[in-house]
């Protein structure tokens, strides 16, 4: 029987594709989905799951969430917001997001607000643990169909109030555009 540590120590263990790790040359699309595919792997569900696919680009293009494609071949900035659109789309609707890239009066740096949100998330992922195992408890059983349901409830609500929240920021950034 596994434990909510064994569970926080998985989720936890993602992978990041820091801008260090970004070429500076222009890609193609295979090599986008290469780079996306070997460098997120751990953020992976199922080994046989795709994060990223060339409709999703080419639908994230035709949307303008990221920059208009030269030729064939994406810039770094579009890879960086490809990172964030990968990012966001766990939780928000592809309107949202348009709000959050296509912020007319003060266009967003990319690639620092990426470098800031890793900053941010790893802060979170030292944190999490503690809190959570203080909240459900180190020894919680998940043997129960009961328990595990009620965890998975309560866990669900925190999510919908993260959700929440970052939706209220949405239509905070899209007051200030009116």
């Amino acid at each position: 029987m596994k434990k909510l540590e064994n569970y926080l120590e998985k989720a936890l263990d993602d992978a990041d594709l820091t801008p260090a790790r970004l070429p500076g040359l222009d890609l193609y699309m295979d090599q986008i989905l290469t780079l996306f595919d070997e460098g997120l792997a751990a953020n992976k569900r199922r080994p046989d799951d795709k994060l990223l696919t060339k409709t999703m680009v080419n639908n994230y293009s035709k949307e303008r969430l990221i920059l208009p494609v030269k030729g064939k071949k994406y810039s770094r900035a579009q890879l960086m917001q490809l990172l964030c659109i990968l990012n966001l789309k766990q939780n928000l609707s592809l309107a949202d997001i348009r709000v959050l890239m296509q912020n007319v009066s003060e266009p967003a740096d990319f690639e620092a607000a990426y470098s800031e949100s890793l900053r941010l998330k790893e802060k979170l992922r030292e944190q999490l643990p503690a809190l959570l195992l203080g909240w459900i408890g180190a020894d919680g059983d998940f043997s129960s169909a009961s328990h595990s349901l009620a965890v998975v409830l309560a866990l669900s609500s925190g999510s919908n109030y993260l959700r929440r929240v970052c939706e209220g920021i949405v239509d905070g950034q899209a007051e200030t555009k009116k």
